[in-house]
């Protein structure tokens, strides 16, 4: 018996501790799409009258891989918080060049990566500027809500469901593209209630907040209300980085140094024109109207950097930093930034950020650009055109929105797409490796005995649920359930208590591992679950 114990041992540890020399950072895997998984079901209001709706993603999985504790991506999309066509974009949905290329680039290098649609509809052709300022407050404060839904659905899936993506829920990112740079941001930074009630928030004819959260729920989207349905809420939202091209923030404050903000970083265009760079008005792509002041990635990026929240990527190594040197460089030019009321001159960039410098002047016109990133193909925009017209009876007409397109991205084509998103990804990769711990970073973990600290568990064989405890000086922080070949079945992270009661939940009768993890220490113990 000690002989097949020890053979099990073995098999765990070499199955756990087993990496491909360069994985997260070459492509190593074939993927496979899994379409309109649901993650959960809220109020919109896309429709007009408030109705439930599914909040649907595709999920990008490595083929062939066997690890089981990944990192996991969440690539929200852009839009204006409108559906693609309606929003007078090209672009809106889970279908976008940016969006499928970015999946599979990450799901290639053994990320999990899920593409998520969240909670859409305002009023941007309003007249009332109250009506536009409220109403897209309204939209982004729902589509936050749906992204920490999104993190709680992967949370809630390890802990209960035996982890069927096999993923690590404590090494989370979101990724958010354009109006889910806005996510990005905000799912990191909104962590008070008082945040979005700061006097920009307030209705100038009633006086009253945009946000009430009797209707919309709590800033989690975990409590019940008129327009809010709770998805998992005995889950935390917490999430450990957070990155975005271009997007803005709701207010520069949301940024405080809290302990529970993830690590940032980002990249902007300096003279784009929908988003500030630094800080200044937000434009609506449909309307070209103004609807609030907010704070840009370049700002955001500086902030979390003075508040300590990227403190975890200093351990990025300047050579497998291939933007090293450029960011250096750009932390000491200032440039023409767009548009140009900014309080004060500043640097083009900063510590885990780069500018797109990119020429304002193009066929001797201005022209502000912000997404250089997306690329389409009016050949496919012209079908789809022709396949929502015929079922929907709108006139949308495709060749007048490719030529939109191209009046902020004159250049478009995949090839030049792609080759911003190798620069995005040459920033990204390295703090993702940083932020999530994947291997950048050594930190030196203890094996313990029982008594060093206090831990105790049982019943051990369990029906039901297991309880472990330890000592007030080794709280533990979370507890990972392995089965004898070594797969993550189980994981609830974030406890941050000495006693913890694991419930069964869906597994089956067997061998396993329980892995108590402690702030610089582990003790991995074997328990039995019985019927």
């Amino acid at each position: 018996m000690k002989k097949f114990y020890n053979l099990i041992v073995f098999v765990f540890a070499m199955s756990v501790c087993a990496m491909a020399q360069n994985r997260y950072s070459d492509a190593m895997f074939a993927v496979k799409k899994t379409s309109n998984v649901i993650y959960g079901k809220n109020v919109g209001i896309i429709t007009g009258a408030p109705a439930p709706e599914d909040l649907l993603m595709d999920v990008y999985e490595p083929v062939g891989d066997t690890k089981t504790d990944r990192p996991v991506i969440l690539i929200a999309h852009t839009g204006s918080f409108l559906p693609p066509l309606y929003n007078g974009q090209i672009t809106g949905g889970r279908s976008d060049s940016t969006v499928v290329y970015s999946a599979n680039y990450y799901a290639s290098r053994g990320f999990v990566v899920a593409t998520f649609t969240y909670r859409q509809g305002w009023l941007p052709t309003s007249t009332d500027q109250n009506a536009r300022t409220g109403s897209l407050l309204q939209a982004a404060y729902r589509a936050i809500q749906d992204t920490r839904t999104c993190i709680r659905y992967f949370k809630k899936s390890a802990a209960e469901d035996s982890n069927p993506y096999g993923v690590d829920p404590s090494k989370i990112c979101v990724w958010g593209i354009g109006s889910g740079g806005y996510l990005a941001l905000g799912a990191g930074s909104l962590n008070d209630f008082s945040e979005v009630v700061l006097p920009q928030f307030i209705n100038s004819a009633t006086l009253l907040p945009f946000i009430d959260s009797t209707i919309m729920g709590n800033i989690y989207g975990t409590s019940q209300a008129a327009i809010c349905i709770p998805n998992y809420p005995n889950y935390s939202s917490n999430f450990q980085f957070s990155f975005n091209l271009g997007g803005a923030l709701g207010d520069s404050t949301w940024l405080d140094g809290e302990a529970v903000e993830p690590a940032y970083a980002g990249v902007h265009c300096t003279n784009d024109f929908f988003a500030p760079y630094y800080q200044g008005p937000v434009i609506v792509p449909t309307t070209n109207q103004f609807v609030i002041y907010a704070t840009g990635t370049r700002k955001a990026i500086e902030q979390a950097n003075n508040n300590g929240s990227n403190n975890i990527l200093k351990s990025v190594n300047a050579e497998h930093d291939p933007l090293a040197g450029l960011i250096t460089s750009q932390k000491n030019t200032v440039g023409p930034i767009f548009p140009s009321n900014n309080p004060n001159v500043i640097n083009i960039g900063t510590d885990n950020f780069y500018g797109f410098n990119i020429p304002l002047i193009f066929n001797n016109q201005a022209v502000p650009q912000g997404s250089p990133w997306e690329w389409w193909d009016l050949n496919t925009l012209r079908a789809v055109v022709a396949a929502v017209n015929a079922s929907r009876g709108t006139n949308f007409n495709a060749d007048t929105l490719h030529r939109d397109g191209l009046r902020t991205n004159p250049l478009m084509s995949a090839a030049r797409g792609k080759a911003y998103l190798d620069t995005v990804y040459a920033l990204c990769t390295p703090r993702l490796c940083a932020a999530l711990n994947l291997g950048c970073t050594y930190v030196s973990t203890k094996d313990v005995n029982d008594q060093e600290v206090g831990l105790t568990y049982g019943p051990n064989p369990l029906r039901e649920s297991i309880s472990f405890t330890t000592d007030a000086q080794n709280p533990i922080s979370d507890l990972y359930v392995y089965d004898v070949n070594g797969r993550l079945v189980k994981a609830n992270t974030e406890i941050n208590a000495s006693q913890f009661t694991m419930q069964r939940h869906s597994l089956k009768a067997g061998f396993y591992f329980a892995q108590i993890r402690m702030k610089d220490k582990t003790a991995t113990r074997q328990i039995i679950v019985t019927d």
